[in-house]
């Protein structure tokens, strides 16, 4: 039997930048001349641990309860500043609380079981895989982004944008990625177009191309979650030229849970930042990627500690510290250093192929066998 050819190859080159340095640091060293687009996620990649989306309806949230002299206020801010605790407003905290169980708990259970612990725990996430299908991940994200969405359009736009512009000021320690950073790769590469692709509804992306002077964004609406594939796709709608054939796009992201690893598959370079799961230097034949970078990149206070002497400057946050060593390899080396780990990986995705192709025709069957008997009830 002839041997099929190679569904994966390695990419030309692999970069893990070790120790920790500023996102123009970062850009000094991957952005050229020869990218068209850079494209941005939100979030978590300018934002250390920060889902600002997310944020936003919670503070949507307090500001129904309490009002604007409370969320005003610098008052204490629980679970990684979602729920904001007034004791001296006994009665509306209580309601709020109430409200905010209501609204979050089940969706909250949900994602904290099918998401984070799955993430976790192998036979977990194993289980997660047959009960969701080959994207868990955007699957469970489903269930507390239309919560949060739904809610949101329940206010008015002009109150979400200020709601939004707060949340943007008071996440300024661990911001990641700033306007100054933005305008110094705009003065190097003033032919480069930004670009925000992002999960979060509409008002935040405003505020968020307001605030670091992005080109356009693209993002989520109760009808559409913008998410995994779905940004690449609501990408294409905004900007169908960053796809053509020999245009050049250069793409960070957090990825958590590896919900833009698809990105690889699109773009000629990606970049993953503070990344719980960063990008797999594997990808298909097809694919236009050129380079993966890996890099942890320090929000402006852990930048501030640093200035100042400050020798444990990263915050506590960082669950994974990473290496401090540099790492590059080009194809050749990766090669090397994956030994045959790639030619199992191909055994596997032909053999993935193949029971993909037997699940889509048991599919066909049943969808047809359900048919079948429609026609003779009727």
């Amino acid at each position: 039997m002839r041997e099929q050819p190679s569904a994966m190859r390695v990419v030309d080159r692999f970069v893990d930048h070790g120790a920790p340095l500023s996102f123009r640091e970062l850009c000094d060293r991957v952005v050229d001349e020869g990218y068209d687009y850079l494209v941005l996620d939100l979030d978590k990649t300018t934002h250390l641990g920060r889902n600002l989306g997310e944020l936003l309806a919670w503070e949507l949230c307090a500001y129904e309860a309490y009002g604007e002299s409370v969320t005003e206020r610098s008052v204490r801010r629980w679970f990684g500043g979602r729920v904001l605790v007034d004791w001296s407003q006994p009665i509306k905290m209580t309601r709020y609380l109430a409200s905010g169980a209501r609204r979050w708990a089940l969706a909250g259970i949900h994602y904290l079981v099918w998401g984070k612990m799955a993430s976790r725990i192998p036979w977990l996430r194993r289980l997660a895989y047959r009960r969701f299908g080959p994207n868990p991940t955007t699957t469970v994200q489903r269930r507390p982004q239309m919560v949060a969405l739904t809610h949101l359009a329940t206010a008015d736009e002009s109150l979400l944008l200020e709601l939004a512009r707060r949340v943007w000021r008071r996440q300024a320690p661990d911001q990641v990625v700033s306007r100054e950073d933005l305008d110094w790769v705009r003065a190097r590469y003033s032919e480069i177009e930004i670009i925000l692709c992002s999960a979060s509804p509409q008002s935040m992306l405003d505020v968020a191309v307001e605030e670091l002077g992005a080109d356009r964004a693209s993002y989520s609406t109760p009808e559409r979650i913008n998410s995994g594939k779905a940004k690449i796709e609501q990408l294409r709608t905004i900007c169908p030229r960053a796809f053509d054939r020999g245009v050049n796009v250069l793409a960070m992201t957090d990825t958590s849970y590896g919900e833009d690893h698809c990105w690889s598959e699109h773009f000629a370079c990606v970049v993953d930042i503070n990344s719980p799961t960063p990008f797999a230097p594997i990808v298909t034949q097809a694919s236009p990627i050129r380079a993966v970078h890996s890099a942890t990149v320090l929000t402006r206070e852990e930048l501030r500690r640093r200035n100042d002497g400050d020798a444990d400057y990263l915050d506590p946050r960082r669950k994974y510290r990473g290496s401090t060593e540099k790492v590059e390899l080009d194809g050749a080396a990766l090669r090397g250093r994956l030994g045959d780990l790639l030619t199992k990986i191909n055994r596997l995705a032909a053999r993935g192929q193949s029971l993909l192709q037997e699940w889509e025709l048991a599919h066909e069957l049943s969808q047809l066998a359900a048919s079948s008997r429609l026609e003779v009830r009727s």
